[in-house]
């Protein structure tokens, strides 16, 4: 999912014609030219993960090395990533 979908702009010219940078923790401004830290978005405080869950934004991850698409779950300890699917009705 693109940052703008995450409400994360620019922090420098306010802008959402971003991309996600190579570099870890940094967004791809295509006005400004430059990778920054941008505004948050919905990162800047708790996240509500279901309320995002019905808003329909993914928090899944994808691992690089295989390309294979981890899932995210809630569990005890906070959340975790899995290679299965979550059940119907489960988060």
């Amino acid at each position: 999912m693109l940052p703008q979908r995450y409400d994360i702009r620019c922090d420098l010219c306010g802008g959402v014609n971003l991309n996600w940078s190579e570099f870890e923790h940094l967004i791809w401004c295509y006005d400004c030219k430059k990778d920054t830290k941008g505004v948050g978005g919905v990162f800047d405080g708790p996240i509500p993960v279901r309320l995002c869950l019905m808003l329909g934004l993914s928090f899944d991850r994808i691992d690089l090395q295989t390309g294979e698409r981890l899932y995210m779950r809630e569990c005890e300890s906070g959340c975790e990533w899995s290679k299965e699917k979550p059940k119907k009705g489960a988060s």
